[in-house]
């Protein structure tokens, strides 16, 4: 009989040996449940940004596990609590007599919050991704973009096509023959310059201009979540040094700004050693996109970084990053409301072009 209990300092142990099961029966090791936790989990209404975790035990062994970061949104100028259902693991993934754990996970995450939402899951064929298909969650793209910066160095480095041996030669061939000249004709081609001068500054934290950006610019879009300045700090604190802030201003308005990492990987499974340049999280007053877009790739580009990637939901922040050079590739990065939360966007396939759904969004930007 499963019972579902919160994760506490007493279950690491079970929690340990759970992952090596589903390790043992096939469960791709970066989707281990975190065996550690760094501080007592909580929940309280009042915080803006909270987690909380659990675990669905039968006796004393772990049988399936979750966590939910529970987030304020807007969706169609009305403020709402909604929910990140959070690498839900069942041991039905991998043993047929747990097959029942992964819809146990569901329900109990629902009872917490009705308005759930999953934006990542890798891929459409792994398992969170068709046990909520196969419960009738939409799943919606959203888009990826890049611009290789060093097209010679993507192509060496590109670890994700380079598995493939007839890739890697085709790969190999461009790099050396100087064939990677072409890919970067085709951004220059793409590339339309801002139709204003603006100025980028580097800022320390999102100060009282956020809060009025953010009533400036919010009514824009369908559904996003909270980004007053408080939700800001909680998502990229300013003691982490990763997170760069840039501010955009054309004039003495402020058009918007960016959250962007200049990340150098070792042996990446994607990237392999190249200087990654991630455009994290954006915001700005409707038509500055491109601005703000091409000052965050112009700061990037400056600190010598190999590629630029992002991931974007809004029809306008796609057309900015197509006007600033940007190629779009296949996405791994998924969303997938619950059916009430879909609800709020009806009609969704309407609604949806219109949400504002980044990098920093969901479980932000990990292995970036």
């Amino acid at each position: 009989m499963l019972e579902f209990v919160p994760y506490t300092r007493e279950w690491p142990r079970g929690v340990q040996e759970f992952n090596q099961r589903m390790v043992a029966g096939g469960l791709e090791n970066e989707l281990r449940f975190p065996e550690k936790l760094e501080e007592e989990p909580h929940s309280s209404s009042d915080d803006a940004l909270f987690q909380e975790y659990f675990l669905a035990v039968e006796g004393s062994d772990v049988r399936g596990a979750y966590f939910l970061t529970h987030e304020r949104w807007v969706a169609n100028g009305q403020r709402h609590r909604v929910a990140n259902f959070r690498l839900p693991i069942s041991e039905g993934f991998v043993d047929p007599k747990y097959r029942g754990t992964g819809r146990a996970l569901l329900d109990h995450a629902l009872n917490r919050n009705r308005l759930l939402y999953c934006l990542g899951l890798g891929g459409k064929n792994r398992p969170l991704a068709k046990m909520l298909a196969r419960h009738q969650w939409t799943i919606a793209d959203t888009a990826f973009y890049f611009r290789c910066v060093q097209p010679r160095e993507v192509l060496l480095n590109l670890t994700c096509l380079r598995t493939n041996p007839s890739w890697r030669l085709v790969m190999d061939a461009v790099a050396q023959s100087g064939g990677w000249v072409g890919i970067a004709a085709l951004q220059r081609l793409r590339r339309q310059e801002p139709s204003r001068q603006v100025s980028t500054s580097l800022v320390a934290d999102f100060g009282d201009w956020a809060d009025e950006l953010w009533e400036r610019a919010s009514s824009a879009y369908s559904m996003l979540a909270d980004r007053h300045s408080t939700e800001l700090r909680n998502r990229y604190p300013a003691d982490d040094p990763r997170f760069q802030r840039l501010l955009v201003s054309s004039g003495s308005q402020i058009c918007g700004w960016a959250v962007v990492l200049a990340t150098t990987m070792r042996d990446h499974r994607h990237f392999g050693s190249l200087k990654v340049g991630t455009i994290v999280d954006c915001l700005a007053l409707p038509g500055s996109e491109h601005d703000v877009i091409c000052a965050a790739t112009a700061v990037l580009e400056a600190r010598g970084v190999g590629i630029i990637v992002s991931n974007q939901s809004h029809r306008n922040w796609r057309g900015a990053f197509g006007r600033a050079g940007f190629l779009s590739g296949p996405t791994n990065r998924f969303f997938t409301p619950s059916p009430e939360l879909e609800r709020l966007l009806k009609p969704f396939g309407q609604k949806f072009p219109l949400t504002h759904l980044t990098r920093g969004d969901g479980a932000g930007p990990i292995h970036l």
